[in-house]
Formats: C-alpha cells, structure tokens, sequence
C-alpha cells in the first residue's frame, strides 16, 4: 500500500463522514421545521439547505430554508441554522396570522 493509496482512502472517508453529518442535520433541520409549523398553526411546504459557514464567527452553521404558508396565495420563507446537530435558531419573517 502506497503513501498515494492512504491519502485517497483517507479522504474517501472524511468525505462520507461529512455527507453522513450534513444528513443528519438536515434531518434535524426538517423535523424542526415541521414542529414549528405544527405549533404555530403553518402549513409546512419545503425546506433546503441554503449556507454552510465555514469560517468565522458562525463557522460550523448550517443554514436551511424553510418554506411556509398561512394561505394558499401567500408564501413565506424562514431560516433554521443547525450546528453539531442542535438547533441554534429560527428566523422567521412577520407573516399574517391563518384564519
């Protein structure tokens, strides 16, 4: 086994580990979202992720947006940040309150 061999190992696995991590907090960001939606009377359309922070002082965050509505002609878009995979906050715009 080749020096050469190892690196590509290596970073074949820190690469799947990073996929591996990135789904989890998704998951986390999408069961968020839904209970959010469930607890404040919204009806939860979609969610993706939007920015990871890489450096700086939020380096680490994952941003995912979540789409919501409160009626069928009126759309609305929020931000959950996850890091390590705990939620950190919720962003969400003012939005008119369902009927």
């Amino acid at each position: 086994m080749t020096l050469l061999d190892i690196l590509v190992s290596v970073s074949l696995i820190c690469i799947a580990i990073g996929f591996w991590r990135i789904r989890a907090n998704a998951e986390i960001a999408r069961t968020v979202a839904q209970q959010y939606c469930k607890k404040h009377e919204l009806i939860f359309v979609s969610i993706h992720r939007h920015k990871i922070h890489l450096l700086g002082q939020h380096s680490g965050e994952i941003d995912y947006m979540m789409s919501f509505t409160t009626a069928p002609d009126v759309a609305y878009e929020g931000v959950i940040t996850i890091k390590k995979q705990r939620l950190i906050r919720i962003d969400i715009p003012v939005f008119r309150e369902p009927d």
